[in-house]
């Protein structure tokens, strides 16, 4: 069963800073990849779904010029209805825009989506200045710091972000270098999040949808769609996200503790 990108829509609203929030530290460590990239520079993020984080990117640093792409028309539509001074269009395997018109590349959490991984590097690499910088969050579920490598190798859950996220490939540390290196680029740098607490927080979500799917009867759930009805349904909000923030907090602080440590989350700080 093919995954359907245009009913599993992610990424409205905001992305926050706030450690209370478990997207943070990658928005975080995107923001430190632009720190020396100048007022007025060209941003795109691909794969930027209903363009959460590149909208964030462009409250924080509203000196760039931000771009948004994604495959998904549906998410493209809901991007283009918040008034946030990014430039949104649809892509398809190649990218819209020019040779060498973008500063700086972002992508969260993508490539473990894609079938052809180096078309999607080498499309990054050819809109990129020389010299420009590419930042990307990557889920390595093949690298043995990875829980879902145990599932997979203990052949238990080990199909759930296939199922409910559409993840196909399943990355290494040490092949996801080797895919930078060929699609031409240098400078290849890693930082790590979600060692512990982190993967059991994705764990335990993974596992509230597969059972809300399996109730219903689906093959496919929105995330997004099934928390904020679940955030509906607490009968005890306060307390709720008071834990939820905490429980966040710490795994955020675990992450900025360990971000040298090998984890099962890569940022990458690539240069062309």
């Amino acid at each position: 069963m093919s995954f359907d990108y245009e009913q599993s829509i992610w990424g409205r609203g905001y992305a926050s800073l706030s450690p209370t929030v478990l997207a943070s530290f990658r928005l975080k460590e995107s923001l430190k990849a632009l720190a020396s990239v100048p007022a007025k520079a060209t941003v795109l993020e691909v794969g930027a779904g209903a363009g959460q984080f590149i909208r964030s990117v462009k409250r924080i640093r509203p000196d760039l010029d931000c771009f948004g792409s994604d495959i998904s028309k549906t998410a493209i539509e809901k991007a283009k209805l918040v008034d946030d001074g990014v430039t949104y269009a649809v892509s398809g395997d190649t990218l819209p825009y020019a040779d060498a018109s973008m500063d700086a590349v972002l992508i969260y959490d993508v490539l473990e989506h894609v079938t052809d991984v180096q078309g999607v590097l080498r499309e990054i690499y050819r809109v990129l200045k020389p010299g420009g910088i590419f930042y990307a969050s990557v889920p390595c579920e093949g690298d043995w710091t990875s829980l879902w490598h145990l599932c997979r190798s203990l052949g238990w859950k080990g199909d759930l972000t296939r199922k409910y996220a559409g993840h196909i490939n399943y990355f290494s540390r040490k092949s996801l270098r080797a895919a930078y290196a060929q699609a031409g680029f240098t400078s290849i740098r890693f930082r790590y999040s979600e060692h512990v607490l982190g993967q059991l927080l994705i764990f335990v979500a993974f596992n509230l949808m597969d059972r809300a799917a399996r109730k219903q009867g689906l093959n496919q759930i929105n995330g997004e769609d099934y928390f904020e009805q679940v955030n509906e349904h607490i009968t005890a909000p306060g307390l709720y996200h008071a834990i939820k923030g905490a429980v966040n907090s710490l795994a955020y602080f675990e992450s900025w503790a360990l971000n040298r440590v090998p984890g099962s989350n890569v940022h990458s700080f690539v240069k062309k």
